[in-house]
């Protein structure tokens, strides 16, 4: 059962309140946002939507809210991962008797099951950005790419990340809240290495799953490389896989 496996460091937040809600959590001074329609949860915050969006500082947290399915803690293990791969989501609501008790994660199900596969064979290709180009490139390749953290290049090798929670952390304390022009052009055009993560763990291709599951509970993604060349990334829905 999942019940063993259930997180509780979680926040209710109306889908009604302000996009500015969940800005602490982004900058990893909150806990997990769990986005309720009155008194039913109803969903989690899509990340990805936020860096599609041109946030005008008045947006309600409904706009970038994604459905996830809810379970009860009765179900088994085997049984959340399988809803978690057809959903497609890494966070699924935990109930009991239709109330909220809390969250469980692909993280907690991939430590819990095991898996042989080592970090080469989980890993995808996600492009990375050099350190010198701009914000404005990052965010257009996250867009395109549909990805959450972006790997960070220095003279070819891996330097750091820049993610969706770096670029809104930034965009929350600029001094004028409008679009992606205008007002916020020296802000697009600084260049990533200013505000990029640095200090991030990363593994081998050769590391097993107990290793990866460490970083991305920490991190919540992994960076494979190999003698500083990047090759990959691996996030937690990708453990189940």
């Amino acid at each position: 059962m999942i019940e063993k496996l259930v997180r509780k460091d979680f926040k209710i937040i109306d889908k009604k309140e302000g996009i500015s809600k969940i800005f602490g959590y982004l900058k990893k001074e909150a806990h997990f946002p769990i986005i309720m329609d009155g008194k039913k949860p109803w969903g989690i915050i899509d990340e990805r939507r936020l860096i599609k969006s041109r946030l005008l500082g008045n947006e309600k947290i409904k706009d970038f809210v994604i459905g996830v399915p809810k379970i009860d803690m009765s179900y088994s293990i085997r049984k959340a991962k399988e809803i978690m791969l057809k959903s497609g989501v890494d966070k699924l609501i935990v109930t009991s008797n239709k109330e909220l008790i809390g969250y469980i994660t692909a993280i907690d199900v991939a430590r819990e099951l095991g898996n042989n596969k080592n970090a080469e064979l989980l890993m995808r290709y996600v492009e990375a950005i050099n350190e010198d180009d701009c914000i404005g490139d990052a965010i257009n390749m996250m867009k395109r790419q549909n990805e959450k953290v972006l790997p960070v290049l220095s003279n070819n090798k891996f330097s750091g990340i820049i993610g969706i929670r770096n670029i809104i952390s930034l965009i929350s304390t600029h001094e004028k809240i409008t679009n992606y022009h205008q007002e916020k052009t020296s802000l697009l055009d600084a260049p990533v290495k200013g505000f990029m993560e640095r200090g991030i763990k990363t593994c081998s291709p050769k590391d097993g799953i107990k290793d990866i599951v460490e970083i991305l509970d920490e991190q919540e993604f992994a960076i494979v490389c190999k003698n500083r060349e990047y090759l990959g990334i691996i996030e937690p829905i990708d453990l189940l896989r």
